[in-house]
């Protein structure tokens, strides 16, 4: 019997999903954004914060190794795109001592919040970590995907974010 969680089975799996994420529609008209969103730096963020922005939601976790590669890679296009859309990891944890330590050992910037119940009922997202949601502007929710991304595929989830441009 093949192992699913192998590299191969994800690339394969990525490849399949590879039409879809080229023209990368909208699937929800709208985000029911959290009333206010408690982030890790301890400010406060309300439904407005966010709107008529573009940003990517990342849910993730400590623990998770998959998750590891994935911020690293969300990392990298924070740095090397200038117009990239904000990022808002929610992470699983519920220490937040864990989660700042593991910000401050990666050297991480992005936003993080622990508030996962209300973001999950805002997104139409799975329980799989690590899981990516774009989206644009206009609050248009754009394919969310489940597992680690390549970083041209987070590329190509930024640019529709911004601006609806394919990678």
């Amino acid at each position: 019997m093949r192992d699913r969680n192998t590299p191969i089975h994800r690339r394969h799996w990525l490849l399949a999903a590879a039409p879809l994420l080229a023209g990368l529609p909208a699937i929800a008209a709208g985000v029911r954004w959290p009333a206010r969103t408690q982030l890790l730096d301890g400010s406060l963020r309300s439904a407005a914060d966010w709107q008529g922005k573009p940003l990517l939601v990342v849910f993730w976790a400590t623990h998770c190794p998959f998750c590891q590669r994935h911020n690293a890679n969300l990392h990298q296009l924070m740095l090397d795109t200038p117009d990239a859309p904000e990022v808002l990891g929610v992470s699983l944890d519920r220490d937040p001592a864990t989660v700042r330590r593991y910000m401050e050992r990666h050297g991480y910037r992005f936003a993080v919040t622990l508030d996962e119940a209300a973001w999950r009922q805002a997104l139409p997202v799975r329980r799989v970590i690590p899981s990516t949601v774009p989206i644009n502007a206009q609050g248009e929710i754009g394919l969310a995907v489940p597992g680690e991304m390549f970083p041209e595929d987070l590329l190509q989830l930024a640019r529709w974010a911004v601006d609806g441009r394919k990678a």
